[in-house]
């Protein structure tokens, strides 16, 4: 009996250890599986964050680069506009190529058209040869005290442009008239207290004259009145011209030819 008794209290010694260890064995197993959601967990939440934080930050790396990119493109294409403008250039067509070629040839024969410099009245109006009477049956001169101008013409057709500067206060007749036979190299009015050279007489047989611009008493040329040629008028009725403009009236224009003041 006492045999028993003791072997019942090994037995639940035994029995306590065999549990201890159990448990001990159970805790050892169960411990990874504790720890496994833990890591587990750990592990996702540390994917998610890296996941968000990804998610944030190459959307505005994008817009930088996007903005960047646009900012650069916008730049280069400034730059380039400036630096390289385009230049469309349509083709001429042959009409308006005859127009240039005329308006070219307009501004070659009128000298309002091209100078913007005080009048040289001791050279002629135009870089041109002046036309030869012999070849221009319908040659013509007409004044216009409008323009200050005298217009060398055979027709319609404009020959020669020449500065002029006619009477003041309307004195220079209008109308129509002829180159009469009065001409000659000098004259000196002593009432006016000036002359001219090379005078051509269109109207009242040497009242009404072509000429250069004035001369004193001693055939010096008076700046002062030459400097009014194709700006304003200045004579008492006559028309003033350059040196070699009035020279060439006298010289070249035969008597008869037309002369129209308007």
């Amino acid at each position: 009996m006492a045999t028993k008794g003791k072997d019942m209290a090994v037995w639940g010694l035994d029995s306590k250890r065999l549990k201890r260890r159990a448990l001990a064995m159970l805790r050892w197993l169960l411990d990874p599986v504790r720890r496994t959601p833990v890591v587990v967990i750990s592990a996702l939440l540390t994917l998610l964050l890296t996941v968000l934080i990804v998610n944030l930050i190459q959307p505005v790396d994008a817009a930088h680069a996007e903005r960047t990119t646009a900012a650069g493109a916008s730049s280069t294409s400034t730059v380039s506009v400036r630096q390289f403008p385009k230049v469309h250039q349509p083709r001429k067509s042959a009409s308006s190529s005859s127009a240039t070629k005329n308006q070219t040839k307009q501004q070659k024969l009128d000298p309002a058209a091209t100078s913007a410099h005080p009048v040289d009245w001791l050279k002629p109006s135009q870089q041109v040869d002046y036309p030869d009477p012999a070849a221009h049956p319908g040659l013509s001169l007409e004044v216009s005290l409008q323009d200050q101008r005298v217009y060398v013409r055979d027709g319609s057709e404009l020959l020669y442009t020449m500065y002029a500067s006619t009477g003041m206060d309307d004195s220079t007749p209008r109308g129509s008239f002829r180159i009469q036979a009065e001409r000659g190299d000098h004259f000196y009015n002593p009432g006016e207290g000036m002359g001219a050279r090379y005078y051509t007489s269109f109207l009242n047989h040497g009242v009404f004259l072509f000429h250069s611009v004035p001369t004193d008493s001693k055939g010096g040329y008076i700046k002062e009145e030459a400097d009014m040629l194709g700006i304003r008028p200045g004579s008492h009725g006559c028309i003033r011209l350059t040196v070699p403009d009035a020279r060439w009236i006298m010289q070249s224009v035969p008597t008869g030819t037309p002369v129209l003041v308007k």
